[in-house]
């Protein structure tokens, strides 16, 4: 009897994980309409990210600014699907040290995608809004701490 309840305790454990697994990979592949080119324009040129799908469970990204004719990288972004969850990790050119810093996926309601790290001094979070597919809301702020203390981003699919 204690090796039947043993095997139906580890079933229905591995049932969970594979529900949890199966959760996080539907949230992470519906982040595949990151890829391509986004663009928002602004009075002084143009911002924008870059994303490429590497694997299954790994996107990775290019964030720039164009001014006249030149390109400058800003941020460099790796977004991993990992048994522990889905992070997004952000270099940026000058901030922390050209020190990678991670934010974990807190939530994946309604194409809108938030990504927190409260220990980080700014942003603390950084959540995506898939508008439609040629349409993208992203914006950083500290969270719950100073919420009016945000930038935005609305960015157009480039074709």
């Amino acid at each position: 009897m204690k090796s039947t309840m043993a095997i139906i305790l580890i079933c229905v454990a591995c049932a969970a994980l594979g529900q949890k697994e199966s959760k996080r990979d539907q949230n992470f592949s519906q982040l595949y309409i990151l890829q391509g080119t986004w663009i928002m324009k602004t009075k002084k040129g143009a911002i924008g990210e870059e994303w490429v799908k590497m694997t299954n469970d790994y996107l990775q990204s290019r964030g720039f600014m164009i001014r006249g004719n030149d390109t400058i990288t800003t941020e460099r972004v790796a977004l991993k699907n990992t048994t522990e969850g889905i992070f997004y990790t952000s270099t940026v050119e000058d901030q922390n040290n050209r020190q990678p810093i991670a934010f974990r996926l807190t939530s994946a309601l309604n194409n809108t995608f938030v990504f927190e790290n409260p220990k980080h001094d700014y942003p603390k979070k950084i959540t995506y809004l898939f508008v439609n597919k040629d349409s993208l809301h992203a914006w950083i702020d500290d969270g719950k701490e100073m919420p009016e203390k945000k930038s935005m981003f609305k960015y157009s699919r480039q074709k």
